[in-house]
């Protein structure tokens, strides 16, 4: 097993047309890794995600702090490596993906960091089962040519003994994030050497677009001396949104495999930092959705589990399962597969925070695996459950997804909090299920307190992962006005307790019974600095071991607190 990776590099600012198939990797010798049962040659659909392993510890360590979003999962420190993985693996399929391609640096990581373990925790998937198992590929992020050629053959040397090595015929499939760090004769000599040598690949290329850095459009004289020099091409853009039609035209024009890529949305909190607001879910929806509508060869999904620039997929304790959960639902759609569920789940998403005077946004979410059409209704109550606004969607049949949103500035002052609270209706208008979210806090604009950068962030829950926090926990206040001496105690262990102060971390346990207030870090992952007054809002947060999140009312501790 492949130890956890403590490398502590600067984190990196990252990261219709013909089918690929993906079948078995390479035994010694050449042949085929025999694989149980076989799978077909070429029009397997995969929907991939792409992780970013490095300095995103899964399991507590003292040299990280995360910011409020982590993984869901993160686990005590000490916790197994394999298991780790495992429970990863577990995820990313209950998430409806197919396969993970997985970052690796030049110059800091081998060939087989991270997807070594990988491989061996998605082998079983190939065996005796009546499916095609889940894949693992390396992404690579290179700027040398030999250390490039030395990554792969490292990597194939392992392949050559896990099924759930992904291939593309008797060619391995190798990603690549910004291709353009080398030449395209440079990405000509890798291929021809690695045949000669014995290994095939097939190459997935990231063409880093920067959209952003030439008028929001598609540069493509950067990429175009690139069109015969890779087997099928990715998208990694946070203008996705502008330039995807103009990408998917390229690649048919060149005969190239469009392999997808969506975000869900992208917030670098460090300096100078893009944004692009999430939007409660629409952006990722819209994202998936166009990205169906261009039928792709693949879908991927961009990024699993990046904490700094905000695009994780995977549960989150922001997030709860809801990206997830939407990634599950259009992989499902694009691969022809049923529904994991039958059953119709309520999402409510809504900011951390709000300015008062600002435009709130509040979304509400159905899933619709049930078997009859419902609406959704969103209302945004204040503290004391007065409604304050309201919004309810058209009817959604079975199969579908819709939204409710109230996108609205009301009449609130700071040191209020408001709540967004989604129900879903049935034909005749009686309740079916529901969700309340996250309280949302209001600041007066000048409030010292206001995170920074001040941008907007989201919170989400779903029906079928919340519980009522005085169920589980209770938050005691301090002997002073501010947050100091603040601690929570659960009814029984969980598997994460913590604080959020100003919306950064101010105290986590796991596997615990309560956590006491700290002082925010003074910066977390990526170098995001982290930098707060002691008032504002603390509010308690508890993850239980079967998945059910809670919240807490958020205490004010005014201007004056210390």
């Amino acid at each position: 097993m492949t130890p956890a990776r403590t490398t502590r590099r600067g984190f990196i600012a990252l990261a219709a047309v013909t089918a690929v198939g993906v079948t078995a990797s390479c035994a010694p010798g050449g042949a085929p890794a025999p694989r149980d049962p076989a799978p077909s040659a070429l029009e397997r659909r995969q929907v991939w995600a792409h992780m970013v392993p490095q300095g995103l510890p899964l399991a507590a360590d003292p040299d990280v702090h995360y910011g409020s979003e982590r993984p869901l999962s993160l686990a005590p420190a000490g916790t197994g490596y394999e298991r780790l993985v495992a429970d990863q693996l577990t995820q990313a399929r209950a998430a409806g993906l197919t396969g993970m391609q997985i970052l690796l640096l030049d110059g800091v990581n081998s060939g087989t960091d991270f997807v070594a373990d990988w491989m061996s925790a998605a082998d079983p998937s190939w065996r005796n089962s009546s499916s095609a198992g889940f894949s693992v590929a390396p992404c690579l992020q290179v700027s040398s040519l030999r250390r490039a050629t030395s990554m792969v053959e490292q990597y194939a040397a392992a392949a050559a003994e896990h099924p759930s090595a992904a291939r593309s015929g008797d060619a391995l499939v190798v990603w690549v994030y910004n291709a353009r760090s080398l030449s395209p004769g440079d990405w000509n000599t890798l291929r021809g050497t690695l045949h000669d040598r014995g290994t095939d690949v097939f190459l997935v290329a990231e063409l880093k677009t920067q959209a952003s850095q030439h008028g929001d459009t598609l540069d493509t004289s950067l990429v175009d001396p690139y069109a015969g020099s890779f087997d099928a091409l990715w998208l990694f853009e946070d203008k996705e949104t502008e330039v995807l039609h103009d990408v998917v035209s390229w690649a048919a024009a060149h005969d190239l495999p469009f392999a997808g890529g969506s975000l869900p949305g992208y917030d670098r909190q460090t300096a100078h930092g893009g944004y692009v607001d999430a939007r409660g879910t629409e952006l990722w929806r819209r994202h998936l959705e166009s990205q169906l509508a261009a039928h792709p060869a693949w879908l991927t999904a961009v990024t699993w589990n990046d904490a700094v620039e905000h695009t994780s997929v995977q549960p989150t304790t922001d997030w709860g399962r809801t990206r997830a959960d939407l990634l599950a639902h259009h992989s499902a759609v694009f691969r022809g597969a049923a529904q994991a569920d039958s059953e119709a789940r309520a999402y409510a998403s809504s900011p951390q925070y709000l300015l008062a005077g600002r435009e709130l946004l509040v979304e509400g979410l159905v899933i619709n695996h049930g078997h009859t059409a419902v609406r959704v209704r969103t209302r945004v109550t204040s503290a004391a459950g007065r409604t304050l606004a309201e919004a309810v969607s058209e009817p959604v049949a079975a199969g579908g997804v819709t939204a409710a949103v109230v996108e609205r500035t009301l009449d609130l002052r700071g040191g209020e909090h408001v709540v967004a609270v989604v129900d879903l209706l049935d034909e005749k208008g009686a309740r079916t299920a529901g969700v309340r979210g996250a309280p949302v806090v209001v600041y007066d604009e000048a409030d010292p307190a206001v995170p920074s950068p001040d941008r907007r962030r989201y919170y989400s829950l779903g029906s079928h992962e919340t519980t009522d926090f005085s169920g589980v926990a209770r938050l005691e206040r301090g002997e002073g006005p501010g947050p100091s001496g603040m601690h929570v105690t659960t009814t029984r262990a969980v598997r994460s307790v913590e604080l959020l102060h100003n919306t950064w971390p101010a105290g986590l346990a796991l596997d615990a019974t309560g956590v006491g207030y700290e002082d925010p870090p003074g910066s977390i992952v990526g170098g995001q600095e982290v930098s707060t007054v002691p008032g504002g809002f603390t509010i308690a947060r508890v993850v239980t071991h079967e998945g059910r999140i809670a919240y807490s009312a958020p205490v004010h501790h005014g201007a004056s607190g210390g």
